[in-house]
């Protein structure tokens, strides 16, 4: 058969994305198929035109290099839901420190990838005595027809797309995800490449209607706060904590008693959400302290720390206070010294400023980091914002022995146990800190606030987790993964209150402001103590509003997706979520913009 090797190669290649699919848990449509297929022919096709011994050995080399991409592409995918971009080079030095958790995402059957190069090399070894009977006219009919025929089956849909004016194609994508549906596996990577390269050369100016839409987001009339409206405020970031584990019993044991007591003397946000991406913890903060989205590729932190934000710690050190954050590892990790410098923080106290004592996972136990963060508050000047990043109950959640408390008979999944356990000791250093603020005279008339970062990872619809908590519906399924806990302690507040409205991370901020009596200018969320209902959107476009949900469908064109009604969980007709689909994607490009295009930067230029 002539190209015997050739087409074995293409079923192969075909395959790999196949398997990803069914590993990653991604759709694999027919159209999907066919779009992956013509990529294929298309890179390879040259390959027709050369000798059987040079093609064969060059097939293999693709191959290698195709499982290599792909079963990076699984591991990143179960712990970020996405794909790797070239943006993400920027944080490669950051990943060493966080190496361990993800090993846990590593499978024995993630290495059949590359048993297609066994295959491939048997079927050389067997055909190494066929003398390749076909002339040069025949290899470039063969090459030009493939080549033609599947850059048309991959050209074909785009040019489709693009006379639509499809959102996706047409304005900033928002998602890569819908990227990959659209233009196949190396079709994504391309076009990714292509970006990357040419982010050097882009022009960032601002469309008169990104500026028109940007400036709509600052208050027109300056705010004035008064002595007496200004309390301390401390805010507590709580690593991998899920609201699923408020009020959750193990074997009779309760996981958060502490935070579960705290519920009675302050506001508690059940139906709060994490709204980070690809940078998590540090997506966390920053959408928290600059009430914007995460990038849909990397970390802000690393990628733009130098541009121009609105941020909660400038604003507030305008009016008055004293600003400091405090997180006990590396004074760079994650370019926090610069970003944290940038957005108005006057002080950054790291792990040099803590002591020596015990660690737990990738830095100092909470505990003493809480009450050496207390001592180091106590030094500032009020009216002060504290800032504090926990980190005991990072993944892979181990604990040492002498700090389990807990009777986890029955439980199998090692990090399910590990993560109970972090959880566990994480809720009692903060009833320690709670303790303390309260024997300092801090706590009453403080402004505190603790939220979870994001989920712990462990929340895949057929994990231990999952189905311990009886998660199947789709709604149950994203409550367990985006829901974290919020709990806001207001100064001299003397009974607690349940809020069930829906809010994010991007609230915070101007919650904050709020209750200080400040409008918040450039920012996306809004207050989650007002009147109005709050659009809590995700990076995929996703998004929470009042009682129900939508879930973008990525394999279509912008808009197509389902809408859920949360109480039941059953779907509903789009109708219900159609009226903020846009807004919600508005409101992703109009971040994008102010993020990628320093736009703030040249709104205020443009203003001298």
């Amino acid at each position: 058969m002539k190209f015997l090797e050739y087409w074995v190669y293409l079923l192969l290649s075909i395959f790999k994305i196949f398997l990803f699919s069914m590993y990653a848990g991604t759709e694999f449509q027919a159209s999907f198929f066919i779009l992956n297929l013509a990529s294929i022919v298309v890179l390879s096709s040259w390959t027709l035109l050369l000798s059987y011994k040079k093609r064969r050995w060059i097939l293999l080399s693709l191959l290698f290099l195709h499982s290599t991409l792909l079963i990076s592409d699984l591991w990143y995918y179960r712990y970020f839901n996405d794909l790797l971009s070239i943006a993400l080079l920027s944080d490669i030095t950051q990943m060493s420190d966080v190496g361990g958790g993800f090993m846990t995402l590593i499978e024995a059957k993630d290495f059949f990838f590359f048993a297609d190069l066994l295959i491939f090399s048997l079927i050389l070894f067997a055909t190494r005595k066929n003398l390749e009977s076909i002339n040069q006219k025949e290899k470039r009919i063969m090459a030009g027809s493939g080549f033609v025929l599947g850059l048309a089956l991959v050209i074909i849909p785009i040019a489709t797309s693009y006379a639509n004016e499809e959102q996706w194609l047409v304005d900033e994508p928002i998602s890569n995800m819908r990227e990959y549906y659209q233009l196949g596996f190396w079709g994504y990577h391309g076009l990714d490449f292509i970006q990357g390269v040419g982010a050097l050369f882009k022009n960032d100016s601002l469309t008169a209607e990104e500026e028109s839409r940007i400036l709509e987001l600052n208050p027109e009339t300056p705010s004035a706060v008064s002595d007496s409206e200004k309390p301390n405020i401390i805010v507590v970031q709580l690593e991998s904590f899920q609201t699923s584990v408020i009020g959750q019993q193990v074997n009779g044991q309760e996981l958060t008693p502490h935070l579960n007591a705290l519920k009675v003397e302050s506001i508690f946000f059940p139906s709060f959400y994490h709204q980070t991406h690809e940078g998590r913890t540090s997506d966390a903060e920053f959408i928290t302290l600059t009430s914007l989205h995460p990038l849909k590729s990397g970390s802000v932190y690393t990628q733009y720390a130098e541009n121009e934000f609105e941020a909660l710690p400038e604003l507030l050190k305008n009016v008055g206070y004293d600003t400091a954050a405090m997180h006990a590892f590396e004074k760079d990790f994650w370019n926090r010294d610069d970003f944290y410098k940038n957005i108005g923080f006057n002080h950054f106290f790291s792990e040099t400023d803590f002591p020596d004592n015990q660690d737990i996972g990738m830095a100092l136990n909470d505990e003493d980091f809480f009450t050496t963060s207390i001592e180091l508050t106590e030094q500032l000047k009020e009216p002060y914002f504290a800032f504090l990043v926990a980190l005991s109950s990072h993944t892979p959640y181990e604990i040492p022995e002498e700090l389990e408390q807990l009777d986890l008979t029955g439980y199998e999944d090692p990090l399910l146990k590990g993560y109970y356990e972090n959880i566990h000791y994480v809720d009692g250093a903060v009833g320690v800190m709670i303790e303390e603020l309260k024997q300092k005279d801090m706590w009453d008339d403080s402004l505190i606030i603790f939220y979870g970062d994001h989920d712990s990872g462990l929340t895949q619809p057929d994990s231990e987790m999952a189905q311990e908590l009886g998660a199947e519906t789709e709604v149950e399924l994203v409550e367990l993964d985006q829901q974290v806990p919020l709990f806001i302690k207001e100064p001299k507040m003397e009974e607690g209150s349940i809020v069930n409205n829906p809010g994010g991370q991007i609230d915070i901020a101007p919650t904050i402001l709020d209750l200080l009596d400040i409008n918040p200018p450039y920012m996306l969320g809004q207050s989650l103590l007002d009147e109005d209902s709050n659009l809590t959107v995700f990076r995929n476009g996703a998004f929470r509003y009042e009682e129900f949900y939508f879930q973008p469908d990525l394999t279509a064109p912008g808009g197509s997706g389902t809408c859920y009604d949360t109480a039941s969980g059953a779907e509903v007709e789009l109708d219900q979520c159609s009226e903020r689909i846009e807004k919600a994607a508005d409101q992703l490009r109009i971040s994008d913009a102010i993020i990628q295009k320093n736009a703030l930067q040249q709104i205020n230029k443009n203003k001298k």
